[in-house]
């Protein structure tokens, strides 16, 4: 506890109030120093047991490198229930809130002069860095009704971010040669005919069924069994022990695994710390972004994959089949659509 400014000047009132007094008598002891010195003996009674307040945040959802959202703060009643809009602390106080902002994240402002408890407190945040980020915990500064006497006290509760790695466009020339890998593992036998269904993306214009297409009013194509039983494409990824390294090769592999998806052939990704398959369901697209997220630095799991990316000291190198590659060279210029923002309830295209 420590007096404000304002206290202080205050004090200062008392001080040549005691030399008016031994001078001039003691009228001006009663009529300066009693007063202040009740009003500096109250707010420290205010403020002796004062309890934090309980504290919600609420956090932007999980998403990419470079996202920004928004983070808002709600005080409530201690042991009250929680805190959210429409609720706050039942005795709103003047005071100062100071949030902590975790490495890899960056905040426009995390302090602010406000009455703690009347409205939440909001800032904007930016997402820097892959990983798993903590906002919180914040510290609230309580002052007295007269603004004489101030205390901080550290409120309870942090909350957490996951940053995926930043997506890039492939390049259209570069997407397909990767779905061709795809595509030489489909027998070239067309004759068994195994079942109709909804057009994808990459679908060959003579599947077709014109007929079914013209009842439905949507693109519905035949499948065959041969194409039924094409395998995924398989990627194996790893890093060197080198500052930036695991951060390049995860964007390398988040994006090309993500544009193979895009166009409807499945991902087996082989990573250092274990594998994760990523078909055309956002649920694969999110568990495949959640690895690469936190992935670090290690070897490359399988040399037979089909596409193995690996990051070094100086950039990204690809390898699809005998030919090998810098990352750079296949990164298009458009914006990729295929980004993932996760939100509370779901999983929504960037």
């Amino acid at each position: 506890m420590r007096l404000t400014g304002r206290g202080w000047a205050v004090v200062g009132a008392l001080a040549l109030a005691g030399v008016s007094a031994g001078l001039f008598g003691p009228r001006s002891l009663n009529a300066v120093v009693v007063p202040g010195l009740v009003a500096l003996a109250a707010g420290y009674l205010q403020l002796r047991r004062f309890e934090p307040p309980a504290v919600a945040r609420e956090t932007p959802p999980d998403a990419h490198v470079g996202h920004e959202g928004t983070v808002r703060l709600s005080f409530g009643d201690p042991g009250g229930p929680r805190p959210g809009p429409g609720t706050g602390l039942s005795r709103p106080f003047a005071g100062e809130v100071r949030e902590t902002v975790g490495d890899g994240l960056t905040a426009e402002s995390t302090t602010f002069e406000t009455v703690v408890g009347a409205e939440p407190v909001e800032y904007g945040v930016r997402y820097g860095a892959r990983g798993r980020h903590v906002l919180g915990p914040a510290t609230v500064t309580a002052r007295d009704l007269l603004g004489l006497v101030e205390t901080d006290v550290p409120t309870a509760g942090v909350a957490e971010v996951l940053v995926y790695p930043r997506v890039h466009a492939i390049a259209p020339r570069a997407r397909r040669d990767l779905r061709a890998l795809h595509e030489t593992g489909v027998h070239e036998e067309r004759r068994e005919f195994d079942r109709l269904r909804e057009y994808d993306r990459g679908d060959s214009l003579r599947d077709i069924h014109w007929k079914s297409t013209a009842k439905r009013e949507d693109l519905i194509v035949k499948e065959f069994a041969a194409e039924a039983e094409a395998e995924a494409v398989s990627l194996a990824a790893g890093a060197a022990a080198a500052p930036d390294a695991a951060d390049r090769m995860a964007e390398a592999a988040a994006s090309i695994a993500l544009a193979l998806v895009e166009d409807g052939v499945p991902v087996d990704v082989h990573l250092p710390d274990g594998s994760v398959t990523a078909g055309p369901d956002r649920g694969g697209r999110v568990r495949l972004l959640e690895r690469l997220a936190l992935v670090g630095p290690g070897r490359v799991a399988t040399e037979e994959a089909d596409v193995t990316v690996y990051g070094g000291a100086d950039g990204v190198r690809v390898a699809v089949g005998d030919e090998e590659l810098e990352f750079e060279e296949l990164v298009g210029t458009y914006r990729p659509s295929y980004a993932v923002v996760r939100e509370a309830e779901g999983e929504v295209a960037a």
